[in-house]
């Protein structure tokens, strides 16, 4: 619990530590935009006085070249064409005045920016007169006397020398512009740097301090999670195995097939089968065998017995059913019905006779077993809640019982049912009558061996 109330403590401190230098970013980040809407603003301003200082720089030599263009003309013509170019310039010359004492006079402007509109309009103002006075007299000389051709002499080169002081200031003027605009960018640039060196540092600072911790932390979260994965393979491992423990003792105790049934179905399992062979086989004597031998030999006798009983059952494809004392009880015909079931129990029966004298020669026993065989209808099914067993029930079962309480030992003694069902197969010789509790006298017949082809043809 205090490792669990320390990893929340830890996630808490680096949450508000990074939400912390989130929030640092973003302000720098803001101040920066603030700064650099700024610095373009300014930027933009410079350029603009930089725009209308060139544009009144060529409204002036437009100006006078319109002026000399008037006083030069070489006839009437030309003159009065060039008199209307020097009206139109006049205009434009007094429109972008207007529009620069406009401008001067907009509220919220900053101070540099009206000083740098002033000192525009003062040196408009101050070379005004002189451009306006030589143009309105070239425009009312349009045929000048010789008195009038020496005073626009005169008036010309007044006007040359207030077109250069003019142009030279402004040059003035644009330069100062363009310094200011430069350091405008200088100082952008380092406005930049600032910030970008500022965001370095926070993102190495929260390398440091927030994301090698986190790294530390989710590390250890992976550990822990590889730890319980591990933990929990190994634990679906060992379900695993006990789970195909548990199938492979409940196909011991079922069939395969009723065993996926049980599975699935929650209602009670039984079958009828029109057709079966229920084969039962007792060793004879063993109750009495049983008082002179140790419980651990006898037992042992009985499992070597019966295991080569069950691999026979298995080898012929038939069903073992269960086990009683030294009694063994199997079936062919379910819960796969089979048209061979007769065949395949009569061979095992054989087989089993086979079997028990091998046993005898291994063992230095003189077991003997009796075997009663019956075909015909019957019930199988499940009964039990918490111990299965797979069970047959019928008068069919009950015959074949008492084929084997009154039998003969060594022999395999056989119903009538039995009997017409291989008869054609097997070698057979009929006992006769017995009495048999609960049905009366029946035929029965002894099984020998199964019948060669040749002595059959």
């Amino acid at each position: 619990m205090p490792v669990r109330s320390s990893q929340v403590h830890s996630s808490h401190r680096l949450t508000v530590l990074y939400i912390t230098s989130l929030s640092a970013i973003a302000l720098f980040s803001i101040l920066g935009q603030v700064l650099v809407q700024h610095m373009l603003r300014r930027q933009a301003q410079d350029n603009q006085i930089i725009s209308l200082a060139q544009h009144q720089q060529q409204l002036s030599q437009r100006l006078s070249k319109n002026i000399l263009a008037v006083g030069f003309a070489p006839n009437p013509e030309v003159k009065q064409e060039q008199a209307a170019a020097l009206q139109q310039t006049i205009v434009a010359w007094q429109t972008s005045r207007e529009r620069l004492a406009q401008i001067a006079t907009q509220p919220n402007q900053p101070q540099r920016w009206k000083q740098q509109i002033a000192k525009m309009l003062m040196l408009i103002d101050s070379c005004s007169d002189d451009l306006l006075v030589a143009s309105q007299m070239s425009l009312n000389a349009l045929s000048p006397t010789p008195q009038q051709r020496l005073s626009r002499l005169v008036t010309v080169r007044q006007l040359l020398a207030t077109e250069k002081h003019f142009v030279h200031e402004m040059d003035r003027v644009i330069e100062q512009s363009i310094a200011q605009s430069q350091q405008g960018i200088n100082q952008l640039k380092s406005i930049e740097m600032g910030l970008l060196s500022l965001t370095i540092l926070m993102l190495l600072t929260e390398g440091f301090f927030i994301f090698r911790p986190a790294v530390r932390q989710i590390q250890q979260s992976l550990d822990a999670l590889a730890t319980s994965l591990q933990e929990t393979q190994a634990t679906a491992q060992q379900l695993a195995i006990e789970q195909e423990k548990s199938e492979r003792l409940l196909l011991n105790i079922l069939p395969e097939p009723i065993a996926h049934r049980l599975k699935q179905e929650t209602t009670a399992i039984a079958d009828g089968f029109n057709e079966a062979t229920v084969l039962f086989a007792d060793i004879v004597g063993f109750t009495q065998l049983s008082a002179h031998l140790p419980p651990e030999k006898l037992v042992a006798l009985l499992n070597t017995i019966f295991s080569s009983f069950d691999e026979l059952a298995a080898e012929h494809g038939l069903e073992k059913i269960k086990t009683i004392g030294d009694a063994y009880m199997v079936v062919g015909g379910l819960p796969e019905p089979n048209p061979d079931h007769a065949k395949q129990v009569a061979e095992m029966a054989i087989a089993m006779l086979g079997a028990i004298a091998q046993f005898n020669r291994e063992h230095q026993q003189n077991f003997s077993i009796r075997i009663g065989i019956n075909s015909g209808p019957v019930v199988a099914g499940v009964i039990g809640i918490k111990k299965f067993i797979y069970d047959l029930w019928g008068d069919t079962v009950n015959i074949a019982s008492r084929m084997e309480s009154h039998g003969i030992p060594d022999q395999i003694q056989v119903s009538e049912a039995t009997y017409q069902a291989l008869k054609d197969q097997f070698d057979f010789t009929e006992r006769g009558l017995i009495p048999v509790k609960g049905k009366g006298e029946m035929k029965t017949y002894l099984l020998h061996s199964k019948r060669c082809i040749a002595a059959a043809t």
